[in-house]
C-alpha cells in the first residue's frame, strides 16, 4: 500500500469517529433553560430562523388553579337535587310458606239416645237406638231370657248384643226383623234401605231358633248363600246372617 493511499484512510477513519462523537453528543446532550424557545428541534425536525420567522408561534393556554375547581350547579339544578328524595332501596318480601291445614275427619255421627219404653202388657224396658238397627230390650227381672243371642258383627254398630225373651203370640215365640216398625221385645227395625220392610223372621221351636227369608227382592244370606223363597234354616253356633248390610253371628249360648 503506498503512504498516500494509508494517510487517506486513517484521515477518513478519524472523520467517521468524530461524525459518530459529535452525534452521539448531541442526542443525549442535556438542554438548558429556554433552549427551546430560540433552538431548532434535534435532528431533523430542526426549523432554519426563516423558517421560524414565517411559522406562526403555538402558544398553550395557562391552566389557572381555579380551571380544576368545578363549576357550582346552578340554582335550578340545586333546588331539583335538593327536592328530588333519594329512591327507596328495593326490599324484597320474604316467602312465608303456606300452612298446611289438615283435612278436619268427620266425626261419626252420634246414635239416637236411647230412651225407656212400656209395652201393651205393662213392661217396661228400654228401647235402643242404634245406627243402623233399633230394638226394645226389658227391664231386668220382668220377661225370661231365652237362650242364643245374635251379635252385630260390621259397621258402626259392632260389638252390639240382641238378646230374645219369652212373649207368647198367636204364632208362639219368634222375633221379626224388617224396615218397619213392629212389636216391642219381639222386632228388630234395620234401617238400612237394602232392608225389606218384613225381612225375616226367627221362632224358637224345640229349644232351637229356626230362621226363615221373607223378602223376595233382598234375602237373607246364610253363611254367604242366599235363602230362596220362604226357606227355613235351623241356626248353630257360629252362623253367619245378612240383612242388607247388617251382619250377625249366631250364638246359642
Amino acid at each position: 500500500m503506498s503512504p498516500q493511499l494509508a494517510t487517506l484512510l486513517a484521515l477518513l477513519a478519524i472523520g467517521v469517529v468524530l461524525i459518530a462523537g459529535g452525534a452521539w453528543w448531541w442526542v443525549n446532550r442535556t438542554p438548558s433553560a429556554g433552549a427551546y424557545d430560540d433552538a431548532p428541534l434535534p435532528l431533523f425536525g430542526a426549523l432554519s430562523a426563516e423558517e421560524r420567522m414565517r411559522s406562526p408561534a403555538i402558544s398553550w393556554p395557562a391552566v389557572s388553579a381555579s380551571a380544576a375547581t368545578p363549576p357550582r350547579p346552578s340554582a335550578v339544578v340545586r333546588e331539583f337535587v335538593t327536592r328530588t328524595p333519594p329512591s327507596s332501596p328495593v326490599v324484597e318480601a320474604p316467602v312465608v310458606p303456606t300452612p298446611v291445614v289438615p283435612t278436619p275427619v268427620s266425626p261419626a255421627p252420634a246414635a239416637p239416645a236411647d230412651h225407656p219404653i212400656v209395652n201393651g202388657a205393662g213392661v217396661p224396658g228400654t228401647m235402643i237406638e242404634g245406627h243402623a238397627l233399633r230394638f226394645s230390650v226389658p227391664a231386668e227381672g220382668t220377661l225370661q231370657f231365652l237362650p242364643g243371642r245374635l251379635e252385630v258383627g260390621s259397621g258402626i254398630d259392632a260389638g252390639r248384643e240382641i238378646r230374645f225373651v219369652r212373649v207368647e203370640g198367636p204364632n208362639g215365640i219368634e222375633v221379626t226383623f224388617g224396615r218397619a216398625d213392629g212389636e216391642l221385645y219381639k222386632h228388630v227395625q234395620l234401617r238400612d234401605k237394602t232392608v225389606s220392610r218384613a225381612h225375616a223372621v226367627m221362632r224358637f221351636h224345640n229349644a232351637v231358633w229356626q230362621l226363615q227369608n221373607l223378602s223376595h227382592t233382598n234375602p237373607v244370606v246364610h253363611n254367604g248363600v242366599q235363602m230362596a223363597g220362604d226357606a227355613v234354616q235351623t241356626l248353630t253356633d257360629g252362623d253367619r246372617v245378612e240383612m242388607g248390610e247388617v251382619q250377625f253371628t249366631y250364638r246359642s249360648r
